[in-house]
């Protein structure tokens, strides 16, 4: 990954407010499994390289985020979840979860890929602004 100038991101909360960190990484390997032709599935192996990867994510989020919310006695949350990663399935799954907390909002960062990779790729910010019921913040890299 290429390094981007870190942002600083202001959010207002009071005693009423809880922060819920999501954070999705992409399994080393998944392996399809179908009980017919139109029932598939993935299951998300546990295996070494995912583990490296759980354990780098958890790092990530102690080191960036939670040891800031602890020191500011701010209620959090913190959700890792392995998943297939492409743009509409994390969009989706981002969505999902918003419409479970009943979300007052989503904030997603935006990553200028550039307008074709992002036309063949896609962007879960893309799908979210679409797709989630919750407002979304969109924070640009510039």
């Amino acid at each position: 990954m290429e390094f981007l100038p870190k942002r600083n991101i202001l959010i207002t909360l009071d005693e009423r407010d809880l922060v819920h960190l999501l954070h999705v990484i992409a399994p080393a390997q998944s392996v399809m499994l179908s009980t017919d032709l139109m029932g598939m599935g993935d299951v998300i192996e546990n295996d070494e390289e995912t583990e490296r990867r759980l354990v780098h994510a958890s790092e990530f989020m102690a080191v960036g985020f939670v040891q800031l919310l602890r020191d500011q006695k701010i209620p959090h949350k913190i959700e890792i979840v392995k998943f297939a990663v492409d743009s509409d399935s994390v969009g989706s799954l981002v969505c999902k979860r918003a419409e479970q907390l009943n979300a007052a909002a989503v904030v997603l960062a935006k990553h200028n890929k550039g307008s074709i990779k992002e036309f063949f790729v896609g962007s879960v910010t893309n799908y979210c602004t679409k797709h989630c019921k919750s407002p979304i913040v969109v924070i640009h890299a510039d």
